[in-house]
């Protein structure tokens, strides 16, 4: 994994010179925008490409890694591949998958502050993409890891009241979970009753009912 991950760098940032060549090139040559149009499509194929690539490559090392220091050798070899892919291919298409993803792996390798940093990254720089609910959630569940139950909270609620389907029942589970390690009974028995109302038949609504008969 570490070897494969390094060859995505270097590729990168042989892209990245081929890149300012030949901008300099087409500026001179008088070719301006049609040029930057080509230019940005291959951009986000090779963007992609790459993307998925070392996920790929993350997956077969986790799946065939010996130990736990192999795994999180090829976690943090990821890591440095996403965060060069964020900061040199910023317009691509594929930065918002690649934050969120780095937040992740973050958040695997028990890193929780960089993955809060990461997924507030993501919220300030794309809080309109479709992946900003799974986001926020991701969020709230690192602060709860680091035992930040209150800011979980937050991201919670505003899930539960701004989320779509499933997140808002699940939303509202997870939210009733914070308020009981808060002991913050009378909340935590509102959230997990609005998860049964919501989902009755999920599994959200199976837990929350057991959690009801356990504090109530």
């Amino acid at each position: 994994m570490k070897e494969t991950a390094l060859t995505v760098l270097k590729r990168l940032n042989k892209y990245k010179i081929y890149i300012a060549i030949g901008v300099g090139i087409a500026i001179a040559a008088g070719g301006g925008s049609a040029f930057f149009v080509i230019q940005k499509a291959k951009k986000d194929d090779f963007a992609w490409k790459n993307f998925w690539r070392i996920n790929n490559d993350l997956a077969t090392a986790v799946q065939q890694g010996k130990g736990e220091k192999e795994k999180t050798a090829a976690l943090g070899t990821t890591a440095e591949a996403f965060k060069y892919m964020r900061d040199n291919l910023s317009s691509s298409s594929a930065v918002p998958w690649v934050v969120f993803q780095l937040g992740n792996v973050y958040y695997r390798l028990k890193n929780y502050d960089e993955a809060i940093r990461a997924y507030q990254d993501f919220l300030a720089r794309h809080s309109g993409h479709s992946l900003a609910p799974i986001v926020r959630q991701s969020l709230g569940y690192a602060y709860e890891e680091k035992g930040l139950f209150q800011e979980a909270v937050q991201q919670f609620e505003y899930l539960s009241t701004h989320g779509q389907n499933f997140l808002v029942a699940q939303g509202n589970w997870d939210a009733g979970r914070c308020y009981e390690k808060l002991g913050l009974t009378s909340d935590a028995i509102r959230s997990y009753s609005k998860t049964i109302e919501l989902s009755p038949k999920s599994n959200w609504a199976s837990m929350a009912q057991y959690r009801l008969s356990a504090i109530r």
